[in-house]
């Protein structure tokens, strides 16, 4: 086929599920060109013949179009069928070229899955290097907004097949819609569709047919969850599932030049690349803001094909908020769907999100964003009232920005001078009028007055609080205890409701080796929603270990656990070591896979130091750890994952290159491994070099050598509980407190 148009026509027409829309889609997309309409009709005709044999196997002999053969004279009864561990089910799918059912795996686990596979009869040699090239894209993803593909293989009748996650859900946009999702709530769904379409960029795949019916959403425990779905399959099999499953196409005859972008509208494959699904992306937020895309769809599908591309690559679309005013009736239905009014929707869309939406729809593909990383990148920024980039921020839109962040404030001083206004204008306005009205007035401006007093009496308190704090820790650093102990407690009767008072306070005790205090006020602190993923709280959950406060450690290990769900290839050493203290509570990660992650991190933390220093620019500011210190929460992991003769290497290790002021903390935790070995007379060893270690650090800080005074109060907390431990696992009495 020499024609593009053509081959094109072609493609769509064969997608066609009957004869009349076939016919009419064919009526269309030729008008009165009569020869290209003939051309199309011979190769739709060749189409309809059973298919050949495959020539050769592709792909060096081992691919599965080597075992095709032709096609089954008689239909198939595919309910029931056993496809090795896979029993068909139900049907739930039928394209051209493919058919795709709920099966039910047998093993090794039971579990509803969706197969895919070939039809009976369609084994062209294009269909099966598309088939198996969707496969192979597909198989190399793993993210959790991916339909994922579990397993693949060939049919006893020689078709191939594979087996991906059963997603049982709705387009995206008609999922919004029916759940009545709010202008944020789409852009947060949105924010993990890019997410997943930037995994595939990464794995060098383009998905290419990015529209609602590819996107689906479920629900899993009351969350809306996307998947994306379909990658390749434009490619692999010619079309895509009918509007009567669950993988439902958008039910329209232009259907995917709807979401096109102007290169593909070209008809130059070779010149695609991923900022083509940046432009579908756009159309797809387009949508799901207003309720129809960019171009209208009844203009778009009565154009023959050369207007139809025409369209596509040189008319801009309209903004969103102006797209609004065209749908007439329309409007109030779109509106309610996103719970607002059409007066107040128009005012949501119009700034930011029409400027998002307009450079993810640009004509010239080096003006979009360069990847759907970036794109989600704007779509938080403006979840988060902060300027976009999709703009040159002016004056006045910063300004905007900022009293969007400070809403609450700037309307209640707003209110407040409003009021005043009002009331003192009403006053002047009705100076003859009756006492009682005047009364009345007089008594909304007091309120008013109070108001705003009680408001400028909040400020005032955050402010000195944060004073106060400020002041304590001046006194702490020129040694003046008892003043810095004053201005916390001040700070602290002043904000009882606000953590950070709760937090210094805690760090001033931390210093004074006052524990109990330390961990009161840390406990206060976690009850009142204070953020722990700072290196303010390093060190609490042995913290509350040593002072014997049970439920406070299972708070703060619940927090700890969350980190570990959103743990990734960054070393976090810290957390790791928060959550080896104590085997007294059951992470969701097992002890045995934590050590498993801290020792890939040491490797990889061992191999960098033969590699130029690396680019710090994006680690988040997370400090790096010095090697004896990463050596000695290695040893924790292996401890609690019951390897101890992999921690006594490790902490053997450490106390050979004796770089660590806090070393000392290594002798209670080796008499701890020696014991559990059975060294026993080792182990009291250790034991005795960490009580001197003891003893120092029960004397007043005065008293203190500078090397255990230098140590973290954290360090200090953690040798003192490690010591306690091994005294009374070695058969002593502890005295330290």
């Amino acid at each position: 086929m020499t024609n593009p148009a053509e081959r094109a026509i072609f493609l769509q027409a064969i997608d066609e599920e009957s004869a009349e829309d076939r016919a009419a889609y064919l009526q269309s997309a030729c008008g009165g060109d009569l020869q290209l309409r003939a051309s199309v009709e011979a190769l739709l005709a060749a189409h309809d013949q059973p298919a050949k044999l495959l020539d050769q196997p592709i792909g060096g002999g081992h691919g599965i179009a080597a075992t095709m053969t032709p096609p089954l004279a008689e239909p198939i009864e595919h309910i029931g069928l056993q496809i090795d561990a896979y029993r068909l089910m139900e049907q739930i799918g039928e394209g051209g070229f493919g058919l795709v059912f709920v099966a039910q795996q047998e093993e090794p686990v039971a579990r509803k899955v969706a197969l895919k596979i070939v039809k009976p009869g369609s084994g062209s040699k294009e269909v099966i290097a598309r088939f198996e090239a969707e496969r192979q894209a597909v198989a190399m993803m793993n993210h959790p907004n991916i339909a994922q593909v579990f397993d693949a293989g060939v049919t006893a009748d020689h078709r191939p097949y594979f087996v991906m996650e059963l997603v049982r859900g709705l387009p995206i946009t008609e999922f919004c819609d029916n759940h009545q999702l709010t202008v944020r709530e789409r852009l947060k769904l949105l924010v993990d569709v890019c997410s997943a379409v930037h995994h595939a960029h990464q794995k060098g795949v383009i998905h290419r047919d990015i529209k609602p019916s590819n996107v689906m959403v479920t629900l899993h425990d009351a969350k809306p969850v996307a998947k994306v779905i379909d990658f390749g399959v434009a490619k692999a099999i010619g079309q895509t599932l009918t509007d009567k499953t669950i993988y439902t196409r958008f039910f329209s005859m232009i259907g995917t030049p709807l979401y096109m972008s102007p290169e593909q509208a070209e008809m130059s494959g070779l010149d695609i690349d991923t900022r083509s699904d940046i432009y579908s992306l756009g159309v797809l937020m387009y949508e799901m803001l207003v309720g129809a895309t960019p171009f209208d769809r009844e203009r778009m599908d009565s154009a023959g094909y050369d207007e139809l591309r025409r369209i596509i690559r040189e008319e801009d679309p309209p903004k969103p908020s102006k797209r609004l005013s065209t749908l007439n009736d329309a409007l109030s239905t779109v509106a309610t769907t996103r719970r607002l009014q059409p007066i107040r929707l128009a005012a949501t869309i119009r700034g930011d999100l029409d400027w998002i939406v307009m450079k993810a729809l640009e004509k010239d593909r080096t003006r979009r964003y360069e990847s759907a990383a970036a794109l989600a990148a704007d779509i938080k920024r403006y979840l988060n009232s902060e300027p976009v980039e999709a703009r040159p921020p002016s004056r006045a839109y910063q300004f905007r920005k900022f009293a969007r962040r400070h809403r609450a404030a700037l309307v209640t001083a707003m209110l407040v001078g409003v009021t005043m206004l009002i009331g003192s204008a009403v006053s002047l306005w009705q100076m003859t009028a009756a006492i009682d009205q005047r009364n009345q007035k007089e008594a909304a401006l007091r309120e008013a007055t109070a108001a705003k007093a009680e408001i400028e009496q909040f400020a005032e308190n955050i402010t000195r609080a944060n004073s106060l704090i400020a002041s304590a820790q001046a006194h702490v650093n020129a040694g003046r205890t008892e003043a810095a102990q004053s201005d916390f407690d001040t700070a602290v009767a002043l904000q009882p409701g606000y953590y950070q008072p709760w937090v210094a306070r805690a760090q001033f005790h931390t210093g004074r080796n006052d524990w109990e205090a330390a961990a009161e006020d840390y406990a206060k602190a976690l009850t009142l929603g204070a953020p722990t993923d700072t290196s303010s709280w390093w060190g609490t959950p042995a913290l509350f270990l040593l002072t014997d406060r049970p439920n406070d450690y299972r708070s703060i290990c619940e927090r700890l656990d969350q980190r570990l769900a959103n743990l990734d290839e960054r070393p976090n050493w810290e957390l790791l070591r928060d959550c080896a203290v104590s085997d007294d509570y059951t992470f969701s990660v097992s002890h045995d896979e934590l050590a498993r992650i801290g020792e890939a991190w040491h490797l990889a933390s061992d191999a960098m130091r033969w590699r130029p220093p690396p680019d710090r620019r994006h680690d988040g500011g997370r400090p790096s750890v010095p090697r004896e210190i990463c050596l000695y929460i290695l040893g924790l992991l292996y401890l609690r994952a019951g390897d101890n003769d992999a921690a006594i290497e490790c902490w053997t290790e450490v106390l050979e290159e004796n770089r660590w002021r806090s070393q000392s903390i290594v002798h209670a935790s080796l008499a701890i491994a020696y014991d559990n070995v059975g060294r026993r007379d080792q182990a009291e060893a250790e034991l005795a070099k960490a009580r001197e270690a003891a003893v120092e650090i029960a004397l007043p800080t005065e008293q203190m050598g500078p090397e255990a005074q230098s140590t973290p109060w954290f360090e200090t907390v953690e040798f003192l509980l490690t010591y306690q431990n091994a005294r009374r696992q070695l058969g002593f009495k502890s005295k330290t407190k």
